[in-house]
């Protein structure tokens, strides 16, 4: 993988599919609060109190709707905790704008709204139906975006290193052990009749150390100190290893609040290093007409 999976080195044309753009528009825009919305349980506003707190603890939901009368509007929501004495309607709380979000909200402003908060109220149509909350973002719709994210950050790496060390001299900057298990992968690659390069059996961290060895590379993608650039594609590699094992909480070791965080520095780092890779491809393109006719 490096330049040519991106663009033609003769026409300059970027290839489909490659763009963060792209990915937006399939997946960050594609996919909405609807995908992973979850069905708003309501407490009848004349309950008790605390038999409803009972209720949710046993359910382990934290907040719930409020209702007058069955199959009613929500006219408001409470919170579990605070359900200590007296009726339900003594303890609701209005469902004002920033709680609310419409079930066609993209994932990348849904994301947004829940780094501030725990959870969003979400509108289909004109009445409160659901809910989503942080755990729902690890849900697959979620997982698939950002996967798709961090993959396109590896292939920013492994283009800016490819480029930064021409002939092969990326060599000379890993370390022995780096470059051994890099050479073993690519034997086994190879028993198996796989055509793979060396480069290509970089794994993640060692592009990242060959950018991050580039003071002029680092500052030209914006990505800020070496040590703050070196903690967040840390971080970038762990997500990218939560997401390839499938495990449950995507937040291990972090928080939501973190790596959503993590997830916005991404995409302008990918966006920044979108724009330079064009700008670079426009430029290499020797400007040969093309011999070969386009379908119509």
């Amino acid at each position: 993988m490096g330049y040519h999976l991106w663009t033609s080195p003769i026409t300059g044309y970027r290839r489909k599919g490659t763009r963060l753009a792209e990915l937006h528009a399939l997946l960050g825009g594609g996919i909405t609060a609807h995908a992973v919305v979850e069905p708003l349980k309501s407490c009848p506003a004349d309950a008790g109190a605390a038999e409803m707190a009972h209720v949710l603890r046993e359910k382990d939901f934290d907040v719930a709707g409020v209702q007058s009368r069955p199959h009613g509007p929500v006219i408001g929501f409470v919170a579990t905790d605070e359900l200590q004495e007296g009726l339900v309607r003594d303890h609701v709380q209005p469902l004002t704008a920033e709680h609310l979000a419409s079930d066609a909200t993209p994932l990348r402003s849904l994301l947004s709204i829940l780094k501030g908060k725990e959870h969003v109220f979400v509108l289909v149509g004109s009445n409160v139906r659901g809910i989503v909350t942080r755990a729902d973002l690890n849900k697959p719709p979620v997982r698939v975006y950002l996967f798709g994210l961090i993959s396109l950050l590896e292939m920013h790496l492994g283009f800016w290193a490819r480029d930064a060390y021409p002939n092969e001299g990326w060599r000379k900057k890993l370390v022995p052990a780096r470059l051994k298990k890099a050479e073993k992968l690519q034997r086994d690659r190879t028993s198996r009749k796989q055509d793979t390069t060396l480069f290509e059996c970089l794994q993640f961290c060692d592009k990242r150390d060959l950018v991050l060895a580039r003071n002029q590379l680092r500052e030209r993608l914006r990505l800020g100190s070496v040590e703050k650039a070196r903690t967040m594609l840390e971080r970038a590699e762990n997500l990218r290893n939560l997401l390839a094992h499938s495990q449950k909480d995507l937040t291990h070791g972090s928080s939501w609040e973190e790596t959503i965080d993590l997830v916005e520095w991404v995409e302008a780092t990918v966006q920044k290093s979108d724009s330079i890779v064009e700008k670079k491809a426009r430029r290499s393109a020797r400007g040969a007409p093309d011999p070969l006719w386009g379908s119509a």
